[in-house]
């Protein structure tokens, strides 16, 4: 190879990080939601423990809002994670 080719392995990672980077610019996009993750992942060290605050407290005031399906909603979400996660282990 000469130093103009380019290296297939490199350009298969940088089509992969092209990919990851236009999913995350989508994702940060998202008003408020996309504030927050951006600053936790590439804010200050301490910007993390702020998102998991306030992850915390908006989950609060929906419980405070809704009730009980505040809880119970996520609880949901959570179960085919679990099974993904006992699948991944068992095996």
């Amino acid at each position: 190879m000469s130093d103009v080719t380019i290296n297939p392995v490199l350009q298969r990672k940088n089509a992969t990080s092209d990919q990851q980077s236009l999913l995350m610019r989508l994702v940060f996009m998202v008003p408020f939601v996309g504030w927050l993750l951006r600053d936790a992942m590439e804010g200050q060290s301490d910007a993390k423990y702020y998102f998991i605050a306030n992850v915390a407290v908006t989950w609060a005031l929906a419980i405070l809002f809704f009730g009980y399906p505040a809880i119970i909603l996520p609880a949901l979400c959570m179960v085919p994670l679990a099974f993904a996660w006992v699948i991944a282990v068992c095996r």
